[in-house]
This record gives structure tokens, sequence and C-alpha cells, in this order.
């Protein structure tokens, strides 16, 4: 508290004036027990506390408990620094909302290349093009469900509540996917590195810190031992006793190249090469949007970082972290640590706009922890869709809204609950558009920005328009998504997924031991993190790999029932890869697709023994 220069939004802040007579005082080396109780500014002492504040003795005198004043003046200043009412002008997270507006607003000339979609016209248009919209929505959904064109939907005449029959159970590709795998050769996660590695060259991105006068690329073996290290949680000790890659090498790489920067970097290398594969069009579940489904995933820590929290439920008597991660046709395009204790909502626009992969989805699913009172604006500002997975249908009825008179709806068995307020929309819109600006510049990130909002009291203008315009587009949303079974299905397989690629997740973490990340603090445990995405992107690149070869044989020799197969086979795999055992990573091992591909059925897949030792890939070792 002595080194920090506080200020307030309040004028004459009587706690920042306590802040400061405070300072004054621990700077002299006194205590507050040396002064009078009214040294103390007087509105920093409620009538209501006086009775824990002071004691009487039998001759009416009353003593001052200082250290419970002082408690009670570290309690506000949390307090208050959450609210927003004090702040710190150097802070990134801690600084006032309009400060960050104000770096915004200077930076204007960096706006206009950005191209934000919410800023290429007046406001007056943008909503007549959202309101028609939800206008043209609210009379087709009308006009179907009427008419009994929405099979998918039930209305309980009874109960009044609307409810989505359950379709009958497709069938799972689960026993055919598992049948393919079972026809591939057994294989060490080295040899899928060094695969990977000979054709996206991703070890080029694990540059040193100070590369002058020193080997520019790094020794690949070593690289894929720490990257193994960092991902299985073994470290780079317990890797030296299990390969053949001594522990001095191990912690040279692991500390001059292994980095954040340099692992999403690699990560972004395998990604973008999985995108050119003539297989990734086929991962696509719609052909007109790409979609991206977020979620996050606990893991335990094996140390406390400021990150961590705990969480009984999770992690036992232990604390954790959760990894939110993008995932994108079966790729994981990014992933960030966030503490338990966060909203994942508040990060999902974040992770979207910050992706550095050339992969770009379009809309963003989600389960029901996608939704706040914002995420539908701030998105559809973007040019971005939010498409969270509803799981309570009649619990959506409740933020249906529209921009017309409500009498118009009153004879419709679904009906909005209230009306858009547009002209507040219009009116907040030049002090909104700054807040665009800021976010577009990435001089707020949204999980700041949306926790400041709430700071805000209720009756704040600005923060009321924002909420309207993410009633109009979540009311959009939610038409549409009552309408279009295929969406839903998209959505569900999306957000499946997504499932798919944690439980491959899961086997990494915990082909060693406890589902943990190992790190002595958040940089570290960051670092072991991306090393286990980078392990993830290597074994679904290599699955890739084998099926574009599959779909190029399929092809020339026209199979289209072997095409049709082929499409419902996902590339999270991993049964065909060992984990554990003595790692060789100077073996000069060679994985042959043509040999692999040539013993690969997809017509009455028949379960056959796997082989430990095959041809197709010479001395593996298990």
């Amino acid at each position: 508290m002595m080194a920090i220069d506080f200020s307030s939004t309040v004028a004459d802040s009587p706690w920042l004036a306590a802040i400061t007579w405070l300072k004054e005082l621990f700077g002299a080396n006194k205590t507050i027990n040396q002064y009078p109780v009214t040294a103390s500014p007087e509105k920093t002492r409620p009538k209501r506390l006086e009775k824990y504040l002071f004691d009487t003795n039998a001759k009416g005198e009353k003593k001052f408990h200082a250290e419970r004043y002082e408690f009670w003046i570290y309690r506000q200043l949390k307090k208050r620094l959450k609210a927003g009412e004090l702040y710190l002008a150097d802070s990134v997270q801690n600084r006032s909302l309009q400060q960050e507006l104000n770096s915004a607003n200077d930076k204007g000339a960096l706006v206009e290349p950005l191209d934000i979609p919410a800023l290429r016209k007046p406001i007056k248009d943008l909503l007549d093009e959202r309101c028609a919209e939800l206008r043209s929505e609210w009379l087709k959904f009308n006009t179907d469900f009427t008419q009994g064109k929405l099979k998918h939907l039930y209305y309980d005449e009874q109960t009044k509540t609307l409810h989505l029959k359950k379709s009958s159970d497709e069938k799972t590709d689960e026993e055919r996917q598992q049948r393919f795998y079972e026809q591939l050769p057994l294989c060490d996660i080295t040899d899928v590195l060094r695969f990977v590695n000979e054709r996206s060259r991703y070890s080029s991105a694990f540059t040193l810190i100070q590369p002058r006068y020193v080997k520019l690329l790094a020794d690949e073996n070593t690289l894929n031992a720490v990257i193994i290290a960092q991902a299985l949680n073994n470290g780079n000790l317990n890797m030296a006793e299990i390969s053949d890659i001594p522990y001095a090498s191990l912690l040279d790489v692991y500390q001059s190249r292994v980095r954040l920067q340099t692992l999403k970097k690699a990560n972004d290398m395998i990604g973008d090469d999985i995108a050119q594969m003539p297989i990734f069009p086929d991962y696509s579940l719609d052909i007109a949007i790409l979609y991206g489904g977020v979620d996050g995933q606990k893991f335990e820590v094996a140390r406390p970082t400021l990150k961590a929290r705990r969480s009984k439920k999770y992690f036992k008597k232990g604390k954790g972290v959760v990894a939110y991660t993008l995932l994108v046709n079966h790729i994981p395009l990014q992933t960030e640590l966030i503490g338990a204790h966060e909203h994942e909502s508040y990060f999902a626009f974040d992770i979207w706009y910050n992706n550095t992969s050339s992969i770009m989805p379009e809309a963003i699913t989600g389960d029901m922890h996608l939704i706040n009172k914002a995420n539908f604006a701030v998105m559809d500002w973007f040019g971005g869709k939010l498409c969270p997975r509803f799981t309570n249908l009649q619990a959506q009825m409740k933020h249906l809204y529209c921009d017309d008179d409500l009498s118009q709806y009153a004879d419709w068995l679904i009906k909005p609950v209230d009306k858009i307020d547009r002209q507040l929309i219009e009116d907040e819109w030049p002090n909104i558009e700054p807040i665009i600006k800021a976010l577009g510049c990435k001089e707020i990130t949204q999980s700041i920005l949306i926790k400041k909002l709430c700071t805000y009291s209720a009756s704040n203008k600005t923060r009321k328009a924002i909420f309207e315009y993410d009633k109009l587009i979540r009311s959009i949303y939610t038409l549409n998504y009552l309408q279009d079974r295929k969406l839903q299905r998209d959505i569900h397989r999306s957000q499946n997924r997504v499932e798919s690629y944690h439980q491959l997740r899961m086997a990494i973490a915990t082909a060693y031991g406890k589902k943990q990340l190992s790190g002595r603090g958040d940089r570290e445990i960051e670092i072991s993190n991306q090393c286990a995405r980078l392990i993830a992107n290597a074994i679904i690149y290599y699955n890739s790999a084998i099926l574009s070869k599959l779909k190029l044989k399929y092809e020339a020799d026209g199979d289209h029932k072997a095409l049709a197969l082929l499409r419902k086979i996902s590339p999270v795999a991993w049964q065909h890869i060992h984990f554990q055992g003595h790692f060789i990573f100077s073996g000069d091992k060679i994985i042959d697709l043509d040999a692999i591909i040539n013993k690969v059925f997809l017509h009455g897949v028949k379960k056959k023994k796997v082989v430990e030792f095959s041809p197709e890939i010479s001395g593996v070792s298990v």
C-alpha cells in the first residue's frame, strides 16, 4: 500500500483520505494507537460500527480499537477497488474504465484499419437491419409453429411451456472408429512428433532468447523430449532417467527455447498445416459457416500459484486452474489458463478475437456458461456469432424481446416478455463506440470490461444500453435456434468434439499420474499446458494425414461409399499411440503412410489383432 498511488472517481473521497492518513502514519513509523480517534476521517467511522470500534469502561471513557479500524479500512479498500470508486492509474486491471476509453480514443487512427463491423455504418442503419431481422424471425417462427411445421417442438397446453422433443438416437460411429484405428500399427509418441516435425517444421519456432553467436536451430530430439516431459508431467529430471537425453541438455533447451511465445507459434504452425490437408473440409459441420467450440477443463496444480483456486468438487484438498480452449474442426487453436473461480463467459470473446491461427471460426458454440448479459452484443459488434447450446428451452422464453408494440403478440402462444429500448441504444451509442474501439485495439480485454461494467449502478445508461443491444441479438438467435433443427445438431456436435478433445487431453495428462499441470508458478504451468496442446495437435495431425491419404486413394478409385464412411472418422484418437515406456529419441524410425493405408479397410471392418512391431514403423519401442 505504501508504494501504490490510489485515485478516486469521487471528489473528496473519505476513503482516499483515510489511505493517505495511514500512509503518513506508517511513513513516520507510528501506529494508529498513538493518535486520537478524531485524527481519522470522520466519514470512515459509521455509527453502526461504533460498538465494535469503541469500548466504554466503568468511568464512561471510550477506548478506540485501532486494529479493528485498520482492518475496516482495508476491507473497504478492497470493496471500493472492485466497485471502481478507487482505482490505480498505472495498473492494467485496476485502472478506471474511463482511462481505457480515453486511451482507445487517442488511438483512433489505429481503429479504422481494423474495419470493425459495428462501426461501418450509423447506429440507426445498424438497428434498422437488426430490428427487421428480429421481426422476420418472430413472424416466421409464429407461422411455422402454429401450422405444426416445427415437429421438434412441443407446447404443453396445461403448463403453458415449450419443450424440445428428443430426436431418435442416431447410430454412433464409435465402434467403427475404434475398429478403424485398431488396424493401425502401434507407435511411440516420439515417432509421431518426428513425423509431424518433418512436414510442419514446428521446431523452427523454438528460437533462442538471445540468438546471436549461437546455434539457431534446436536439436529436434532434445526439443521433443522437453515437450513430452512437460506435457506428461514427468519433468526434465524424470525424462532424463527414462530416455537417452541427458538432463543438462533437457534443462538447457527448456530454459533457452521453450517459452509461451514459441509454443503458441509452433501450435499455430501445426494447426495451419492440418487446415491445408484434403480431409480438413470434411471436418466442417456446415459448408456455409465454420464453427468453433469453447469450454473449460479443470486441472489440478502440483504447487499453489496465483491463478490456482480451491474446489472441493474438482480438486478435493488441492488447488487447480481451468484450461479454456477454442476448438475448430477438431484442432485446438487456442488455450488459456484462467482461475477456477472465473466465469468462462468472460473469456469467450478474448480467446476468439485474439486467435493467432490462420483458421478463424465465424461462430462460437458453448454450453450455458457461454452466456452473460453482454456476450451476444460484443460478438455481434465484431462480426461473430454466439451459439450456446440451450439446456432448458422454457427458461429461454424469459429472454425473448421484440422491437414493436407488444399488443401485436397478445394472441400468440409464444410471445415476447418486453420491448427493446431502441432509443436508449441510439442515445448511448457515442458512449458505446469508445468501448468497441478499446476492445478492437486490445486496450482492454473482455473479461476486464465485463467486470467493470458490472461495477456500474443498474441505472447507468451506458450499461443499460449495452444490455439492451444484447437482448436484441440474443432474441434473434433464440428464435433462429428454436426453428432450425440442423443448427441445434451442429452446435451439439461441436460441443461433443470439445468433450472428445478433453478426453485426449486427459489421457495425455494422466499418462504418468494425476490429472494436473506441473510447474512452480503460473508461467510454468502455462508452458506445461501448451506443451500438452502441442502433443494433442501432433496426434490430430498424424491421424489427419492418414485420413487424407485414404481420401485421395478412394477419390482416385471412385469409391463413394468409402468416402462417406471416412467422413465419419474423427482424428481425435490415441489408442494406437504409446505415451509410456523408455523413450528412444536417437532412433531412425520412419512412418510410411503408404504402407499403412494399404492395410486399412473401411468396408465391413473386422476386428483384428494389433501387432506391436510392423514394417510400416521399423523398430517401434513399447
